[in-house]
C-alpha cells in the first residue's frame, strides 16, 4: 500500500475544523488467531473537507490499497446527519503478526507504535499479551511519505513543508483515537488516546489447563492405587507361603 488509511483520512480532512474518531480493535483468539479491525466516523465537516473541489469522499479516501492487501471493506455509509463511517477487518493466524496487520492500516507516520500480541505455552498455562503506544502527540501527516503526492504538489509549486505544518495544526485538535484490546479470558481493555497525547497501553491475561492437570492427578493416583495393589498382593502371596511351610515340616 502507498499510504496507510489512517494517515489519508488525516490529510484530507486536516484543513478543516473537524472531527475524525477512529477505533481500532484487536481480538485475539485462544489459538492465537484474530483479526484487527478498525471504525473510522467523520463528522460532517469532515466529509465536506473531504469532497472539497467536488471530490466524492469515496474518490478523496480510496481504498483500493487496503482491499488488494487483504482487507475487507464495508466502504464508506453515509449518515443521515452528513458524516460517513467505515469498517474494515483483516485477519491474522498467529498472535505474532497481529503488530504487521495494524503497521498496514497504521503505516509508519501513524499514530499507532509498536503494537506487538504475543502468545505463551507452558505445560500447565497460556499467556497471552497486548502492548504498543497510542501517540496523538508526535502524528505525522504522512505527506513526504509518499512519492506521488510529492511529485504532484511540486508540480503545483506548493509549499509542502508549510502544507505539511498547517495539516499537523488542524489535525491536532480534529482526531480521537481508541484501541481495543480483548484477549482470551479477559473483559475487552479500552484504551482512550485524547488529542495531544501519548497512552502506553498493556494489557495480559492468561488461562490454567485444567484439563491438563487433572489428568496428571488422575495419572498419578492411578499410579501409586497400581503399586498399592501391588504391594498388597505381594504381602498376600508370602503370607499364604509362610502359612504352608510349618505344615510341610
Amino acid at each position: 500500500m502507498r499510504r496507510s488509511l489512517l494517515v489519508v483520512v488525516l490529510l484530507v480532512v486536516g484543513l478543516s475544523a473537524c472531527r475524525v474518531d477512529t477505533t481500532v480493535r484487536i481480538d485475539v483468539r485462544d489459538d492465537g488467531s484474530g483479526t484487527v479491525s478498525a471504525r473510522v466516523v467523520l463528522d460532517p465537516a469532515a466529509v465536506k473537507a473531504a469532497e472539497v473541489g467536488g471530490a466524492k469522499l469515496e474518490n478523496a479516501v480510496r481504498l483500493g490499497d487496503l482491499t488488494a492487501a487483504g482487507w475487507r471493506s464495508s466502504g464508506w455509509k453515509r449518515g443521515k446527519n452528513g458524516g460517513a463511517v467505515l469498517t474494515i477487518s483483516k485477519g491474522f493466524a498467529r498472535a505474532e503478526d497481529a503488530g504487521a496487520v495494524v503497521a498496514e492500516l497504521n503505516g509508519a507516520d501513524g499514530p499507532l507504535r509498536a503494537v506487538r500480541v504475543t502468545r505463551t505455552s507452558s505445560t500447565f498455562t497460556t499467556e497471552w499479551s497486548f502492548s504498543g503506544v497510542g501517540d496523538l502527540k508526535d502524528v505525522k501527516t504522512g505527506v513526504g511519505a509518499d512519492p506521488d503526492l510529492l511529485a504532484r504538489l511540486s508540480a503545483e509549486r506548493v509549499d509542502v513543508a508549510a502544507l505539511d505544518q498547517q495539516l499537523l495544526a488542524q489535525t491536532r485538535d480534529a482526531v480521537r483515537l481508541h484501541v481495543t484490546a480483548v484477549l482470551p479470558h479477559e473483559s475487552p481493555q479500552v484504551f482512550a488516546v485524547p488529542p495531544g497525547t501519548v497512552v502506553p497501553m498493556h494489557t495480559t491475561s492468561s488461562e490454567t489447563e485444567m484439563t491438563r492437570i487433572l489428568l496428571l492427578i488422575v495419572g498419578i493416583a492411578s499410579g501409586v492405587i497400581a503399586i498399592g495393589l501391588l504391594v498388597a498382593g505381594e504381602l498376600r502371596y508370602r503370607r499364604r507361603r509362610g502359612a504352608r511351610s510349618p505344615r510341610a515340616t
